[in-house]
């Protein structure tokens, strides 16, 4: 797609996606491959990291792979660029999808709903970053601390916050941690695939 429109790409490549049949599974998953590498193109990173993933799902490809590999963090994010920033990103996605839900609702509301909500959960991630909690932690233990970190959003109804939904590997009788292979037999990490973290351009659209 060199040299050609990109925003163009994705209206064409989604367009294709949606009326592609299930039945033609390689035109789908080389679909939802171009559409990645658009979407990435301008701007959409974990939206791309989404299309990969549900691509490689659909068809173990060895390029989509390579793409996962070199642009999705260990949260099943786009990567960043540094460590600090992959851990702050998956601590507001963890917050700010636990948010939403509680509420039932597919995306914030207005700007001034998005402020105050980034503004909360800062403050609990610079108080999680001066407490010492993450220093020599592995992503996998981050993951678990900032799960377990419980915000009160300062709202009257804020008691109807859910935890999010505990994934567990039945035929071993134990809790599925985000390093172990997915159970969908997709091949990657759990947290890179079915229990992947979404990104903000998704949040913007209400996918997670």
């Amino acid at each position: 797609m060199s040299g050609h429109d990109p925003a163009g790409a994705i209206l064409f490549l989604s367009r294709a996606v949606q009326n592609c049949p299930v039945s033609r599974s390689d035109d789908l998953t080389r679909a939802l491959y171009y559409l990645g590498i658009a979407l990435r193109r301008v701007g959409y990173s974990n939206s791309a990291i989404r299309s990969w993933v549900t691509s490689h799902k659909m068809k173990k490809r060895k390029h989509t792979r390579a793409l996962l590999d070199r642009f999705c963090n260990e949260y099943g994010m786009a990567r960043q660029d540094c460590a600090v920033q992959d851990d702050w990103q998956a601590f507001y996605s963890i917050q700010l999808t636990r948010y939403l839900r509680g509420f039932k609702k597919r995306t914030l509301s207005d700007r001034s709903e998005r402020s105050m909500i980034a503004d909360i959960i800062r403050d609990a991630w610079r108080q999680l970053q001066d407490s010492g909690e993450l220093e020599g932690r592995t992503a996998e233990e981050k993951y678990e601390i900032f799960q377990n970190t419980k915000i009160d959003f300062p709202l009257f109804y804020f008691s109807r916050l859910r935890d999010p939904v505990v994934r567990v590997n039945f035929s071993e009788g134990r809790k599925i941690k985000p390093g172990d292979s997915c159970p969908c037999g997709s091949g990657l990490q759990y947290c890179c695939c079915c229990g992947r973290n979404p990104g903000e351009d998704e949040f913007a659209i209400g996918l997670f």
